[in-house]
């Protein structure tokens, strides 16, 4: 594939004033051999800045997807390899950090102990569900089992009360399938009747392998009576709509044959108000399963049990878990080795490996300049906000006074959470499994009404990853996140802040998308919108999705610009704002061009880079079903296509995948 350096047109730059020239260091700014330059920059950016790297990166056998996200995904797991070798092989306190993760990584890399168990450790709990007399202790039965994290129709779990930001409160919803979202089951086309067909099949195959007398075709029409009555995952993002209080003894009138006030009872919770995220769900529900009997209802529940415990256990269980939720699902050819595998199974512990990670991998003045970076960008929001000319004076009082509210964690915990009484040993990585199920399960039950804990981190360091948490107004930045592509020590300040900058920014726009901008300052779900600006950013948000919908990943396949909508936001905002924040560092230098590409150029090279990376057809259609976050090539030319900038950057006089001059969505 041929390369050259593409120059912008300085035309533009010739009568600007330089009153300071700044030499750009020879540090890298693009990768040129990462360039499709058969193609240009003004109608096809994701393409141009990506056509290289896919040449050159396949995507290996065991991944559906393949990108600089995957590939520094993939040097951490091999740095926490290192580090989990070194805890497996020393002698350790019992409850340390070291003891906890060395003892079950040896749990579950011991395939003969796993091989000889077999499936005998599953014996209890099958057992336990033929014995059941009634729906009602089959719902006092889920509520043991929820404790060891077997999936049921009624979910429960604590966490910040959307309304009283200072304190928690329990949640209630909808759960209880075994294909990933209820799409899957309603979906009529030729390729989803396969596919349907295949899971049915896949419970048989389990059923075989366990010993277990399943009737597939009845466990699965209960799950499809399930997906019938569940709100989609669209209908799911609106934050308004999740928030539903109302006592256990209102929640069981929604679904009357339902026992889920037994379920509650069995937790200790049946004399309390709940925040109900599904009510339609209950209410639909009791319509949809009323005629399912008692032996199905135990057969779906053994089902499920079944598969939560699949990965536990050993080789051929975890084998035909792979065949179907992997290769025919997702298109992954061939299985992670062991030692992957058991390195994912320790995300229960993500604060005890990101506090080894940490400790080892990410230098301290790291978190320094990446703080100073959370302040530029605080600041170009700042000056976005006040140039709007959609929104009014008033509501951009409130958005300012929300902005300056931002907080914001990098890198690690200040205190590392201390779990040194939860019981792991050596000798069984099922019973390890379950362990840690019920005590993370127990202690987030015990947080009911309790003060929210804002030092508490959502992931661990370790993580390649970064969040917002609107019930906090934080944003959030593990170590893990904060090397290249995304932050580079090495690189020139334009590639930074268009790779963790836009990625900053990404977060602080979480905070102003059309769900994120119904949290106030202080995390409480309000409305600080006059009507008027409600109304111009509703139609601004509706124009995005549309936009979004419009592309089609796979002949058919389109995004939902609707699940969608809120990273889409994000985007546009985050890279937005890494521009400007940029623009505010370099003040009046003029930076000179590195590898023929200026400053401005470089910040979206730098955005681009980010989310370089190629994709199985299977995984674009589970994406799109399941994922809120846009295909890689909408993340980078459907934000610029939106943005002048970009234009003027690159010398767009028109390009076939941006908006003509004057149409382009601007949001913040």
């Amino acid at each position: 594939m041929r390369k050259h350096l593409v120059l912008l047109s300085l035309g533009a730059l010739a009568s600007c004033a330089a009153p300071e020239t700044e030499m750009a260091d020879a540090r890298p700014a693009f990768p040129l051999e990462h360039l499709d330059t058969s193609v240009h920059a003004c109608d096809d950016f994701f393409q141009y800045t990506a056509g290289g790297w896919r040449e050159a990166n396949p995507i290996p056998e065991t991944e559906v997807r393949w990108g600089e996200f995957n590939k520094l995904r993939e040097a951490n797991k091999q740095r926490l390899k290192e580090l989990f070798a070194e805890v497996v092989a020393g002698t350790f306190e019992k409850g340390s950090d070291e003891q906890l993760i060395g003892d079950l990584v040896v749990s579950g890399m011991d395939s003969v102990a796993r091989n000889e168990r077999g499936t005998s450790e599953l014996v209890p709990f099958l057992e336990a569900a033929d014995a059941v007399t009634s729906l009602e202790e089959l719902f006092v039965l889920m509520a043991q089992h929820k404790f060891y994290g077997v999936s049921a129709p009624v979910n429960a779990y604590v966490r910040t009360d959307a309304k009283n930001s200072k304190v928690n409160a329990l949640y209630v919803g909808q759960g209880g399938l075994g294909l990933p979202d209820r799409d899957y089951y309603l979906r009529d086309d030729e390729e989803s009747v396969k596919l349907q067909e295949a899971y049915r099949a896949h419970i048989e195959t389990m059923a075989e392998l366990t010993g277990s007398e399943l009737d597939a075709a009845a466990i699965y029409a209960l799950e499809y009576a399930l997906a019938e009555a569940m709100k989609s995952r669209v209908e799911m993002r609106d934050a308004d709509k999740r928030y539903n209080p109302m006592t256990v003894s209102e929640w069981q009138a929604l679904a009357p044959s339902m026992p889920v006030a037994a379920y509650m009872a069995e937790l200790g919770l049946d004399d309390r108000t709940v925040v109900n995220s599904a009510p339609e769900f209950f209410s639909r529900m009791e319509a949809k399963v009323a005629n399912f009997s008692l032996d199905t209802w135990k057969q779906y529940h053994k089902w499920h049990i079944i598969n939560g415990a699949s990965g536990a256990l050993n080789d051929a269980l975890e084998v035909a878990s792979f065949e179907f939720y992997q290769k025919t699902l997702r298109g992954k050819p061939k299985m992670n080795p062991r030692w992957k595998r058991v390195q994912g199974s320790t995300g229960m512990l993500g604060q005890q490996v990101g506090h080894l990670y940490a400790d080892r991998f990410f230098p301290e003045e790291h978190k320094a300049e990446v703080e100073q970076m959370v302040e530029d960008l605080r600041t170009a929001f700042r000056g976005r906000i006040d140039q709007l000319t959609w929104m009014t004076d008033a509501t951009k009082e409130k958005a300012r006074k929300k902005l300056d509210a931002f907080t914001y964690k990098i890198g690690y915990p200040d205190k590392w959470e201390d779990i040194s009484d939860l019981e792991i040993s050596k000798d069984s990585y099922f019973a390890n499994l379950k362990s840690m199920s019920v005590y993370f399960t127990k202690k987030n039950l015990a947080k009911i009404d309790e003060p929210v804990d804002k030092s508490e981190w959502g992931m661990g360091a370790h993580i390649v990853n970064a969040y917002y948490n609107p019930l906090n107004n934080e944003v959030v930045f593990p170590a893990g996140i904060l090397q290249p592509p995304f932050y580079n020590p090495d690189a020139d300040a334009a590639i930074n802040y268009g790779a963790i900058g836009g990625v900053i920014g990404h977060e602080f726009s979480h905070g102003f998308d059309d769900q994120g901008a119904k949290y106030g300052p202080d995390g409480n779900l309000e409305n600080w919108w006059t009507d008027e600006d409600k109304a111009q950013f509703e139609s601004l948000t509706t124009q995005l999705a549309d936009q979004y919908s419009s592309y089609e990943v796979l002949p058919g396949v389109n995004v939902n610009g609707r699940l969608t909508l809120g990273e889409n936001i994000a985007d546009l905002g985050g890279l937005t704002l890494a521009y400007y924040a940029y623009q505010n560092w370099k003040g009046d230098k003029e930076i000179e061009p590195i590898d023929g590409f200026t400053d401005e150029q470089r910040v979206f090279l730098g955005w681009a880079q980010v989310w370089q990376s190629n994709g199985r057809d299977e995984y674009f259609k589970n994406q799109v079903t399941t994922d809120p976050h846009s295909p890689a090539e909408f993340r980078v030319s459907g934000t610029v296509s939106n943005m002048p900038e970009f234009k003027a950057a690159f010398g767009c006089e028109e390009g076939e995948n941006l908006k003509p001059a004057g149409e382009e969505i601007t949001i913040w």
